[in-house]
C-alpha cells in the first residue's frame, strides 16, 4: 500500500457546498468516472457540503523512518488510519486518500466524533506498537473555505469492483498545513490503553512489476498561489503521455 488511494445526497443538491445536512449518502451518489483523464477537469468534482468535516494524519519524521527499513512499519500505520474508521462507520463509504506515511478522510458532522476517536486511537497505539509519533488533526470544511481554500470531491473506478475518492480544491493540503503547524490538534490516546479497531487490515507489500522495465511515479503539489485551472491543465497533460 504505497500509492495515493482513496475509498457520502445532499437536499439542496449536490454541487453548492450548501449548508444543509448531509450524511454519507452524500458520498455514495456521487457519478462514478472510469476514465482518469476525466478527473483532470475541475467540472468532475462537486464541493463537500458546508457542515463536513476533514481529518488529517501524518507521521512525523516518516522519512528517517523510512530511510532506516521502516517503512512498513510507516505504511501500516497511515493505512490504520483509513481502518479505523472504516470500521466505526460499519463498513459505510466515505472519502479517503492514503499517503503512504499519513492520511485524509472527510465524514458529515453526524460522524464527527467517530473520525475524532479513531484518529486519537490510532495515533497512541502507533506510538506505542510502533514507536511512531503520528500527527493527528480534524479541520471544518466551513473553517477551509473562510481560509481561501476548498474540498471537493470525485470518485474514481479503476476497475468495476474499485472506488477511490479523490479530492481537489487544496482543502486538504491546508488542512494538513495547519495540523504541522500545531492548529486544530487532536491529542492521542494513551497508549497503553489505545484499541483501535483495525478489523480486515491487511498490507502484504507486493511488489509491482514494471511493464517497460521503470516504474515512474510523478507527484505533483501546486504551489498556494497556483492558479486551480492551469494545475488542472499541466496535470492533464501528464497523464495523457502515459495513455
Amino acid at each position: 500500500m504505497r500509492d495515493r488511494q482513496g475509498i457520502g445526497m445532499d437536499a439542496t443538491g449536490p454541487d453548492d457546498g450548501g449548508t444543509a445536512s448531509t450524511d454519507l449518502g452524500f458520498y455514495e451518489s456521487l457519478p462514478v468516472s472510469s476514465s482518469i483523464l476525466g478527473l483532470g477537469d475541475a467540472s468532475a468534482y462537486r464541493p463537500l457540503p458546508a457542515d463536513w468535516v476533514v481529518g488529517v494524519a501524518d507521521i512525523v519524521r516518516s522519512t528517517d523512518a523510512v530511510s532506516s527499513g521502516g517503512y512498513k512499519r510507516v505504511n501500516t500505520v497511515a493505512a490504520a488510519v483509513i481502518a479505523a474508521v472504516a470500521n466505526g462507520l460499519h463498513g459505510r463509504e466515505f472519502p479517503f486518500v492514503f499517503g503512504g506515511d499519513g492520511a485524509g478522510f472527510a465524514l458529515p458532522a453526524a460522524q464527527a466524533e467517530i473520525g475524532r476517536a479513531a484518529l486519537a486511537s490510532v495515533a497512541g497505539w502507533a506510538q506505542s506498537a510502533f514507536g511512531l509519533s503520528l500527527r493527528v488533526a480534524m479541520v471544518p470544511v466551513a473553517t477551509i473555505r473562510d481560509n481561501g481554500r476548498d474540498v471537493q470531491i470525485a470518485r474514481f473506478a479503476p476497475s468495476p469492483d474499485v472506488s477511490y475518492a479523490m479530492f481537489a480544491g487544496g482543502g486538504l493540503a491546508w488542512a494538513e498545513r495547519r495540523m504541522k503547524a500545531g492548529a486544530f490538534r487532536i491529542e492521542p490516546e494513551d497508549g497503553a490503553t489505545a484499541r483501535p479497531d483495525l478489523t480486515g487490515l491487511s498490507c502484504r507489500f507486493s511488489e509491482i512489476p514494471a511493464r517497460r522495465d521503470l516504474i515512474l511515479s510523478v507527484v505533483l503539489l501546486p504551489r498556494p498561489e497556483a492558479s486551480p485551472d492551469s494545475f488542472a491543465a499541466l496535470a492533464r497533460d501528464i497523464l495523457e503521455l502515459g495513455v
